[in-house]
């Protein structure tokens, strides 16, 4: 959770009525408030799969980009 690094700004951004929500503090209050074990963690890996997935869009857009040379060490 915090490598999405959404706490702060969810609370500098967010609605104070609570419509607005990021998926850490989801995680957080179903583990923490609520005590939801199995949907904490189901949050959680869905936050996975998305930083996964666009980790992957990254390096495949940064491979198209690069039209560098290919060969040798240096």
């Amino acid at each position: 959770m915090l490598a999405f690094s959404v706490f702060p700004s969810a609370r500098l951004v967010g609605d104070p009525t609570g419509e607005t929500r990021v998926m850490a503090l989801m995680a957080f209050r179903a583990f923490g408030e609520q005590n939801d074990y199995p949907m904490a963690s189901t949050i959680a890996l869905m936050m996975g799969v998305v930083e996964l997935a666009v980790v992957a869009v990254v390096l495949l857009w940064r491979s198209f980009l690069y039209k560098g040379s290919t060969g040798g060490k240096g």
